[in-house]
């Protein structure tokens, strides 16, 4: 078991093979550019595996997995493994430094994670920005992720239909749903490939209603304004969309995904030394999570 375990976990193969080239739009702006931005002395190296965070209250979920398997799929190679965002703290990160996080989809309006779930949860919001800007780490937000991002940096969440301190429960029929097309705002590597806009899946109730101060929005639809969204000058986004549903008719989630991991393949080779000589195994007994082996498998 150890030894399928090691070879299971061997690597991260960034190495991606698609069009770098820009949006094809006259009517897209250009942004600030995140390779121009100094970079901070504490980012360290990183490691070649990767971690999905479960934004739902337990240790793992569905949709994280989906989105996990989906990555592999896409390339990020077969060394990443679930996390709860209780266990994505600064002293964590640290010692694992993965090469990238990417925040699921999460099942519960925000307001509802009270108890140890809220504290835990506060606790992630105040650690995500250090981990970003401090520690050089990319992060993408998926759907629930998108907003945990916002909220992380002080932005404002609350339902479609609602304000941005109202508490709605979930239904079964989510605000927006299906297929929606979001209009592209600013040239970003993000969309490398990709035409004005974009065709993706959509299932949330609640949405962004403020965005964090500096944040730049690239992305949005008649429904929802911050429907794609960035950091000012660190690899971190947003995507209030399912990316991780795509088909080969319609692509779109797929392209995001594999632009991301090319960003990270960017950002890591540059900004960050991809460290490989420990593997991922010894680095989980380094901080003893003890169900290490459930998460990843």
């Amino acid at each position: 078991m150890r030894k399928g375990l090691i070879i299971f976990l061997l690597g991260l193969n960034l190495v991606l093979a698609f069009d770098y080239s820009t949006c094809r739009s006259d009517q897209i702006r250009e942004p600030a550019s995140i390779a121009q931005t100094p970079w901070n002395s504490a980012i360290g190296e990183a490691t070649p595996f990767w971690i999905v965070v479960n934004m739902f209250t337990g240790r793992t979920s569905r949709q994280a997995v989906k989105v996990q398997e989906t990555l592999k799929r896409l390339g990020a190679g077969d060394s990443g493994m679930v996390l709860p965002y209780a266990e994505i703290t600064i002293e964590n990160m640290k010692k694992l430094r993965p090469a990238f996080l990417v925040l699921s989809p999460n099942g519960i309006p925000w307001c509802n994670y009270r108890g140890k779930n809220g504290e835990n949860l506060a606790n992630f919001f105040k650690d995500l920005p250090v981990i970003i800007e401090d520690m050089g780490i990319p992060v993408l937000g998926i759907c629930g992720g998108h907003q945990a991002l916002a909220l992380a940096f002080g932005g404002k969440v609350g339902p479609i239909r609602g304000g941005e301190d109202d508490c709605f429960p979930y239904g079964h029929n989510p605000t927006e749903k299906g297929r929606r097309d979001i209009h592209i705002l600013h040239k970003d590597p993000l969309f490398s490939g990709a035409g004005k806009s974009l065709n993706l899946v959509q299932s949330h109730y609640d949405e962004v209603k403020r965005l964090p101060k500096g944040f730049i929005t690239l992305g949005e639809n008649e429904l929802c304004p911050y429907q794609i969204i960035r950091h000012p000058d660190r690899p971190a986004y947003g995507v209030q969309a399912h990316t991780e549903y795509f088909e080969n008719s319609r692509p779109d989630g797929g392209i995001l995904l594999r632009n991301f991991l090319e960003i990270v393949r960017t950002h890591n080779s540059t900004a960050r030394y991809v460290d490989k000589t420990m593997s991922i195994v010894a680095q989980i007994q380094v901080i003893g999570l003890g169900n290490f082996k459930k998460t990843i498998w």
